[in-house]
């Protein structure tokens, strides 16, 4: 029997040989936690992670990483755009290749089409259930037809995988999508991602080896027993699974130390807003702008690193601001049959009341400022974060109460609860906030729980609103959990997220700000967190329009979501979109409280701007609605409505994927295929120190669990070569 051991940069990998087979076994000396981290986006065991940049082919040699470049096409025309995303895969060597490739797309993204497109040929994906569309790419890969496949991964995060790319050859996958532009303070916007920020995973299963380590009856820790009595954690992977994900994490980390240059990616958007503009800027990219003779304006970015947001403003002149809008559609965008359309589709965008901030109330507040100190918000994001909170800090009036909550791997007050926003007290949490480092994991459940729950008795009977301020990038993967608690704990908290960083999380903060009846704030560089910081809190000091519900004139209650509607406050418009029956005459009445006074407007549906793709835009929204009401009791009934909705109106979901096959095989059958894990590179400004961040809990167990494994491997070779001995003397 032979021993190697490699060291690497985190840990061992002891890579123990018998006769022809070879066990390589990894332990970390990491934290558990630490090796959790970023355990995003598996299936079937098999990870796809941003940091697999080289891999070892079965030769021993070290391969690149498949070369990919991205060009987005957007039409942006009213409320709505039109997004095209063409990936283009080149293999550059002279093997068949089979790559597959993580990439993140707006949280609410309605993604309808795919094209495979080969040489001078364009196949046209079909929409199929996930698991159907599988095996038929599989089927294709098998037979060495060129394949591509579309999944959803979480609905901001998706993966393109193609099958038998030939040597030197190329191909490309062009994916569809319809997206709402956002609307504020008098200025519209839209945000592309362009990488997937690497997200931290709480392991169930770390502390339960950690009792069952510490029981006295179970000192043996038996790995045949880990393997037969799978433990399933909330992500759906076994105990086994997810020990083997420990140990391969130090590799994952040493090639992620690697240098490698960032993919790149184009950008044109063809911007049809239908007035003039008072002022039009891309926040974080260069772009060169041209007014063509239609009045569209076209906007270029060109090959520019794919590793932070894109962010196009534009603000009407004053006085063309829109105070109410309907955009309308009859029918599908993806009609089956020669039928008439039974339904219409709707998109309104209401502003409040409007009114000076100084004449309306000013309600005392109970503030709650939590903020994440995790490892991943190292660098910029935690000096974002500070200043976000120093800046909240100063927008305090002396009738306002406030705590503060930090959190990574714990979580911690900076008091035991709400006091005055006395100069006293600011002065100490203004010392509290400038202390606070970025390291440890992202337990973030604790600390939105003691945020939501740690309610002022006092404060509660003067009725001070409580507004809880969240200030996140987001980096974790549990999302339903988190989704689940808000839902259950909201009470009269309304939650207000605020997104740090080059590429935050948007799925998480954008939903938990929707369940939460607040809104979500993207902060992407240091120099806006004034700015951002002070207009959020002159907006959630003055709430306009509260319990906002929404009717048709005769009383009866559209389709509309998202159904539970938010507060509405200054500058900040009311968004929903409708179904409802086709050439209906009807009004639409929307109404609240101002105060304590009932407010109330009509809309005629009648007077409206036609618009394409705004029942893909309701469908996409209703999938997220089911998705986020799923439990264990009903979790098989939500799929199957996600699966007839997704399949009705053509969209990729939790349960549908888009599948495209080139019916002329192309790879010989005698040859064999590599497969590649595309690199999609790490977000700007993420330090070594924060790209994995660490637990404050004892690597101890990794250890242990590595010695474990490596006197398993050493009981087998001494079986094996206690069996041969005796076999040679029995004969």
């Amino acid at each position: 029997m032979k021993i190697d051991v490699i060291r690497l940069a985190s840990g061992f990998c002891h890579s123990v040989s018998f006769g022809g087979a070879i066990i390589v076994l990894w332990a970390a000396f990491a934290s558990p936690s630490q090796a959790a981290v970023h355990s995003d986006n598996r299936e079937s065991g098999q990870e796809l992670s941003q940091g697999s940049l080289v891999f070892i082919d079965s030769n021993g040699q070290r391969q690149q990483r498949l070369p990919l470049h991205t060009k987005v096409e957007m039409t942006v025309s009213g409320m709505t755009n039109r997004v095209t995303l063409i990936q283009t895969f080149e293999n550059n060597t002279q093997d068949w290749i089979n790559g597959r490739y993580m990439f993140p797309l707006p949280n609410d993204a309605a993604v309808d089409q795919m094209h495979l497109i080969v040489g001078d040929r364009e196949i046209e994906g079909e929409i199929q259930e996930k698991k159907q569309a599988k095996r038929t790419f599989e089927t294709a890969k098998q037979e060495g037809k060129r394949a591509s496949l579309v999944e959803q991964r979480r609905p901001n995060i998706f993966t393109t995988a193609v099958a038998n790319l030939g040597p030197n050859e190329s191909l490309q996958v062009k994916i569809s999508y319809q997206q709402q532009l956002a609307y504020q303070d008098g200025e519209f916007s839209l945000r592309f991602p362009m990488v997937v920020n690497p997200r931290y995973t709480p392991q169930i299963f770390n502390d339960q080896a950690r009792r069952t380590l510490a029981d006295d009856n179970s000192q043996a820790l038996s790995l045949a027993a880990l393997m037969e009595e799978p433990y399933q954690t909330a992500n759906g992977n076994s105990n086994f699974e997810h020990m083997m994900q420990l140990m391969q994490h130090s590799v994952r980390q040493y090639s992620q130390s690697e240098s490698t240059s960032p993919l790149k990616a184009s950008l044109h958007i063809s911007l049809n807003t239908g007035f003039e503009l008072d002022s039009l800027q891309s926040v974080y990219h260069p772009v060169s702008k041209q007014v063509l003779s239609d009045g569209s304006i076209d906007i270029r970015l060109l090959n520019t690193d794919a590793n932070r947001d894109f962010l196009l403003k534009w603000k009407p002149i004053i006085g063309s601001r829109p105070e109410a809008a309907v955009y309308k559609q009859t029918g599908l965008s993806h009609q089956t049959s020669a039928l008439p359309a039974k339904d219409d589709y709707a998109l309104l965008m209401l502003m409040p009341p409007q009114g000076n901030a100084e004449d309306i109330i000013d309600l005392p507040r109970e503030l709650i400022l939590v903020i994440d100190t995790s490892g991943s918000m190292s660098g910029e994001s935690m000096a974002q974060a500070r200043e976000a909170l120093l800046e909240a800090l100063s927008g305090l009036t002396e009738h306002d109460y406030f705590n503060l909550i930090e959190f990574n791997s714990n979580y911690r007050h900076f008091l035991p609860q709400s006091v005055p926003a006395s100069s006293k007290n600011i002065k100490q949490a203004r010392a509290f906030v400038n202390q606070l480092q970025a390291n440890g994991g992202t337990e973030m459940y604790g600390a939105l729980q003691a945020a939501l729950k740690d309610v002022n008795q006092e404060q509660e009977e003067l009725k001070r609103l409580r507004q809880v301020i969240f200030i996140t990038d987001g980096a974790v993967s549990n999302e339903s959990a988190l989704f689940e608690l808000i839902t259950n704990q909201l009470g009269n908290n309304r939650l207000f997220t605020i997104g740090i960083g080059s590429a935050p999380n948007s799925h998480f903060m954008q939903r938990a700000a929707e369940l939460g009846k607040g809104t979500f704030t993207y902060i992407g560089k240091q120099n806006e967190v004034k700015q951002k910081v002070t207009t959020l809190f002159k907006q959630i000091s003055h709430p306009v329009v509260s319990d906002v519900q929404l009717s048709f004139s005769d009383a009866t209650v559209p389709e509309y979501w998202p159904a539970n509607i938010p507060d509405l406050y200054l500058g900040q418009p009311l968004m929903v979109s409708i179904k409802m029956p086709s050439h209906s005459q009807q009004q639409l009445v929307v109404s609240g409280n101002i105060g304590e006074q009932f407010w109330q407007r009509r809309l005629n549906l009648q007077a409206n701007q036609s618009a394409a793709g705004l029942d893909l835009l309701w469908a996409r929204q209703y999938m997220s609605a089911l998705e986020l009401s799923k439990s264990s009791l009903n979790q098989e009934r939500v799929e199957k409505q996600v699966l007839a909705l997704a399949l009705k109106y053509h969209l990729v979901s939790s349960q549908t994927s888009l599948v495209a096959v080139d019916l002329t095989p192309a790879k010989p059958l005698s040859f064999d295929a590599i497969n590649k894990q595309i690199d999609g590179g790490m977000p700007l400004g993420w330090q070594a120190g924060g790209i994995l961040p660490q637990t404050s809990t004892s690597s101890r167990l990794n250890i242990l669990i590595g010695c474990l494994l490596l006197l398993l491997a050493l009981g087998l070779g001494w079986r094996k070569s206690t069996l041969s001995n005796e076999n040679r003397v029995a004969h």
